[in-house]
């Protein structure tokens, strides 16, 4: 990955691919809290989307997991909107979160996913690289539809992964065992 000048052998980054949907918040939540119980220090953010009012679009919610706050980061448009509903202001107080929150040595970063703003160099396509640079791991989602941007940014540094618990869950103890000062994780 050109952007922070690492090798290969010192890179612990994967994103998780998926084709869209809800599957992946469920996922990323469901990893959160099996290594949270294994006493992982995590950093990041994941997404819930609760349930919309009648006539609404969902609100997507934003949990930045080394303080547990939950942020929303949806503009409400109303029903007919075709516009893009995400608050990039909102975005931003999240990155600065997460950006401070690397700070604390975490063992892990876990992002919701790498999309639109991460492959235009915004949102929180920094915190990875310095993630990378502080030799955290970083996990993220990846739609398939942001594949090309994904290789662009990561380059043959970056493993994919199938949208499964138990592999996830395994690339997590291996890049976590390899990790300085990051505890012993069992798959």
């Amino acid at each position: 990955m050109g952007e922070t000048g690492r090798s290969h052998s010192d890179l612990h980054l994967a994103a998780i691919c998926h084709g869209g949907g809800g599957h992946i918040d469920r996922l990323m939540a469901e990893v959160a809290a099996g290594l949270r119980a294994q006493g992982c220090r995590l950093c990041g953010v994941i997404q819930s989307n609760p349930a919309p009012a009648p006539g609404q679009r969902c609100d997507m919610l934003l949990e930045e997991l080394s303080s547990g706050e939950k942020f929303p980061i949806s503009q409400r448009l109303g029903p007919e909107s075709q516009a893009c509903r995400l608050d990039s202001a909102a975005l931003e107080e999240v990155v600065h979160l997460v950006e401070r929150s690397l700070g604390d040595a975490p063992d892990m970063l876990l992002l919701n996913k790498f999309g639109r703003q991460e492959s235009e160099g915004k949102g929180l396509r920094m915190s990875i690289a310095r993630a990378l640079e502080l030799g955290v791991p970083v996990l993220v989602g990846l739609n398939r539809s942001y594949l090309p941007a994904w290789t662009r940014f990561a380059g043959a540094e970056g493993a994919l992964l199938e949208a499964e618990l138990d592999p996830v869950l395994r690339w997590c103890a291996k890049a976590l065992r390899l990790a300085p000062e990051s505890p012993a994780v069992n798959p």
